[in-house]
């Protein structure tokens, strides 16, 4: 009977929590994948989710801000990375990421001259113009597979390799094609989006990519649910 009214109790919550499911697996974004474009009604106005965002990462270490852009899934977080890029602080590796998510062979088969004031959502531009401006040159975190992925780097080198020297109107910069070294971000638990109960807050009202219940007892019952549903 007690077990029956905490399952009725908690019903509405956990059907709340559960609209919101996600992979568990570490690489959040399809690198072969475009990022879909921001809808017609969508405002551009920096939303409260944001800007509390980029407070939280204007005083942490630079592995919660890979940690973050790894957590980006939707063309409303272009504005997110766009600013992060625009840091100087801002770590090799994370432009790395921003680099490869873009889908930099869409621009190698349709060459087009970079914007030299690029929006939100050109991000490849961004990327290319902020190196030759010197951003970037801190490298302490590692790049990993799902940051850039083996087989993207190895075909974005040949699609340069096979362009004649000096026609495109842009310059891939030699170290995104060879992004080795520095070492594997480690967060503290008061630095987890997964597991500060604070942060995850922030995170999954920024649609940033944390499970869907929050941490503590009732992430812990909706995994109990969901082992119960499966039988």
């Amino acid at each position: 009977m007690i077990t029956f009214q905490i399952f009725v109790a908690f019903t509405p919550a956990f059907h709340l929590l559960m609209q919101y499911k996600r992979p568990r697996n570490q690489c959040r974004v399809s690198m072969n994948q475009p990022l879909s474009k921001p809808s017609s009604g969508q405002s551009f106005g920096l939303s409260q989710s944001e800007n509390a965002i980029r407070r939280v990462l204007k005083g942490a270490p630079q592995d919660l801000w890979l940690d973050t852009i790894r957590r980006a899934r939707f063309a409303s977080h272009n504005s997110l990375i766009s600013w992060m890029l625009c840091q100087p602080e801002c770590d090799f590796a994370v432009a790395v990421h921003a680099f490869y998510r873009s889908n930099p062979a869409q621009y190698l088969d349709t060459p087009i001259a970079v914007p030299p004031h690029p929006s939100s959502d050109q991000i490849f531009a961004r990327c290319l113009i902020n190196w030759d401006t010197g951003y970037f040159r801190t490298h302490r975190l590692k790049v990993e597979e799902c940051d850039a992925p083996l087989r993207q780097i190895s075909r974005i080198h040949q699609k340069v390799i096979a362009r004649q020297r000096g026609s495109l109107p842009f310059r891939i910069p030699l170290r995104f094609l060879d992004p080795k070294g520095g070492k594997p971000l480690q967060l503290s638990e008061n630095l987890n989006p997964e597991n500060a109960p604070d942060l995850w807050a922030m995170y999954a009202d920024a649609r940033l990519d944390v499970p869907s219940a929050a941490p503590g007892f009732t992430r812990k019952f909706s995994g109990i649910m969901r082992k119960i549903s499966r039988r």
